[in-house]
């Protein structure tokens, strides 16, 4: 079966020119419009009739597919595509996977059966194969939060790999010297990241890479519990951690509380991300800014221009930035 793709291979060009071709865009130079022509008639390309119908609708569903809409970070950019959408007359649908392969693909496919003008994915990377075909079909498809693994998709992602570098740096000024990142699955790209941004600063700084250890489980309370009740009967503990989401940082917290270790005095706690309501948390959280604000409004634009045209698949990395608050401070000196 010929595919979009191919088309876009035979005559030179990107996926979008071609999908621009097809739908009588206007800024597409009659030199590349003669190219693609000349490459449908000779591959005898027969365009989705599906999809084209629902680039021309008036009405658009976004279907968006995440982990957990319960994260704070997931739940402020629903909210601006929502906003945003909604009162134009679209349809918004979402669907939880809590980082499932089988239930995302069920998602995906629910989307597609409900005919979603463009998916938008926090994609676990198990399904991506699946995700390129239904772009070839010329469904849009847009990554965020995490990039892809084997495929080209248009991304928006928040740098991971260099905010942990920085947060890093960070404790290592305030003279930490034992850290334990605590995140969720280890197959995801994120945590890819992550991980190779404490291989960059373990490298970089030449420090004894046993020093920092790191547990990778799930994005849950219960998880960040769990592997502090494991590195608090360590012989030595460590001084200070850095957890993947607010969700986690809430595990920690509710350990310390239960076992009367002191936030910062004990034990120093950075985040990826801040809670809803954090001003509220004592002490006040120090955090990696996740950038959910610039990123939505990334997002809301890319979701407009994939209603014209199949957006190109490039890939827009934001970077984060620490916001230094109360829960970071010099480890407590050992009696001699």
């Amino acid at each position: 079966m010929v595919t979009i793709k191919d088309v876009a291979l035979q005559a030179g060009v990107s996926i979008a020119t071609v999908s621009r071709v097809m739908n009588n865009v206007d800024n597409v130079g009659e030199e590349y419009k003669t190219a693609v022509q000349k490459a449908i008639e000779e591959l005898n390309y027969q365009p989705n009739a599906v999809a084209r119908s629902m680039k021309k609708r008036t009405f658009r569903t976004i279907g968006v597919i995440m982990s957990d809409f319960s994260v704070p970070f997931f739940e402020k950019i629903i909210k601006q595509i929502e906003k945003t959408f909604r009162s134009k007359g679209h349809l918004v649908l979402f669907v939880n996977t809590y980082d499932n392969p089988a239930t995302e693909k069920q998602g995906i496919q629910f989307m597609v059966e409900k005919q979603a003008d463009v998916i938008l994915i926090c994609s676990t990377g198990e399904n991506e194969d699946y995700l390129a075909q239904l772009q070839e079909q010329g469904i849009s498809v847009i990554f965020f939060d995490r990039r892809s693994k084997d495929h080209l998709f248009p991304t928006y992602y928040v740098d991971k790999r260099k905010a942990i570098y920085h947060a890093l740096e960070y404790l290592y000024q305030m003279e930490h010297r034992k850290i334990a990142f605590i995140s969720g699955p280890r197959q995801l790209s994120t945590n890819y990241d992550r991980y190779m941004g404490i291989m960059d600063f373990v490298y970089e700084k030449e420090i004894n890479p046993n020093s920092i250890s790191y547990y990778f489980g799930s994005f849950s309370e219960e998880y960040g519990y769990s592997v502090m009740d494991e590195l608090l009967r360590e012989k030595e503990p460590p001084s200070a951690v850095i957890v993947g989401s607010a969700v986690l940082a809430a595990g920690v917290l509710l350990y310390c509380k239960e076992h009367d270790i002191v936030i910062p005095g004990q034990l120093s706690l950075i985040s990826f991300g801040d809670f809803s309501s954090g001003k509220l948390i004592e002490p006040r959280l120090t955090y990696l800014e996740d950038m959910h604000d610039l990123l939505g409004q990334l997002l809301v634009e890319a979701i407009q221009e994939s209603f014209d045209q199949t957006p190109e698949p490039r890939q827009i990395t934001i970077p984060s930035e620490l916001i230094n608050n109360a829960s970071v401070s010099q480890p407590a000196r050992q009696s001699p």
